[in-house]
């Protein structure tokens, strides 16, 4: 029959959704794509880093000074969605996305949506000031009082040590420069997008992936519906005495399409929150 062939679109549909959403969920959390580099120096991951300009594909932990050729941000090279070249040994480096980034509260405790800075500090970041180069907008947000805050011994571009409260934030990688003060100019049209549906900056990997499941999940639901309703009608008109049965049918099919409507909304918001 074909409510028969219904049912069997429709599961295949909620698979190829479910495949996804562990696809995702397993990359969301640091949903960026990394490059392999290589250093002079040891690198922490969640540093701040700079091009090297004496040698190719080299960088360096990212200050003020070299704030101008900043890069992206230092991961692991199992934290990264897409990691480019991957080699041990090397420096597997952030430049669009997600990711975490060792800030300190040297300008002032940081809000989801400020920019993040470079610093007088290698490496670590801050909340922006006016003309600053910035590597991201903040997702969450850091205070000496935040969860895992430390206070560390930490050297600045003169070579003098202090204390500094450190910590991480998640930021959606925006490289450029304050100039305004305010992080919504510098979006592009999928961030600002982003951020007038979940209030906050989203990072356009997160934005993409919402939308292609948003794409495949209404897919399966056109699918289910037309095909479950439209196959209950000829099946009842062909035998009417098999209409009961039918129609318990057609209730598990209805009942699949609000399973998979959930379960995509719950990916989506995952992913932009």
């Amino acid at each position: 029959m074909r409510i028969t062939s219904a049912v069997k679109v429709g599961l295949t549909g909620f698979a190829a959704l479910v495949v996804l959403m562990s696809l995702t969920t397993a990359g969301a959390s640091s949903a960026n794509i990394s490059r392999s580099y290589h250093s002079t120096v040891s690198i922490t991951n969640g540093s701040i880093l700079s091009l090297d300009p004496s040698k190719t594909d080299y960088v360096l932990p990212a200050n003020t000074d070299n704030g101008s050729r900043l890069l992206g941000i230092a991961v692991g090279a199992t934290d990264s969605l897409l990691a480019v070249d991957a080699t041990e040994g090397a420096v597997q480096v952030a430049t669009s996305g997600t990711a975490t980034v060792l800030v300190s509260g040297l300008n002032g405790p940081i809000k989801a949506g400020d920019q993040i800075a470079v610093s007088p500090f290698s490496g670590v970041g801050m909340k922006a000031l006016p003309g600053s180069h910035y590597i991201g907008l903040a997702q969450t947000a850091f205070s000496d009082k935040s969860q895992g805050a430390t206070t560390q011994n930490v050297v600045g571009k003169d070579g003098k040590t202090s204390q500094l409260h450190i910590g991480y934030v998640k930021v959606s990688i925006v490289i450029g420069v304050n100039n305004t003060g305010t992080g919504n100019q510098q979006l592009n049209t999928l961030q600002r997008l982003g951020k007038s549906i979940s209030g906050h900056p989203v990072s356009n990997v997160r934005i993409i992936l919402s939308m292609l499941v948003a794409g495949i999940a209404l897919l399966v639901l056109i699918t289910l519906i037309y095909a479950s309703i439209y196959g209950s009608i000829i099946s009842v008109g062909r035998n009417p005495l098999a209409k009961h049965a039918i129609f318990r049918t057609l209730g598990s099919v209805l009942g699949m399409v609000i399973l998979t409507a959930i379960t995509a909304t719950a990916l989506i918001v995952f992913l932009l929150r």
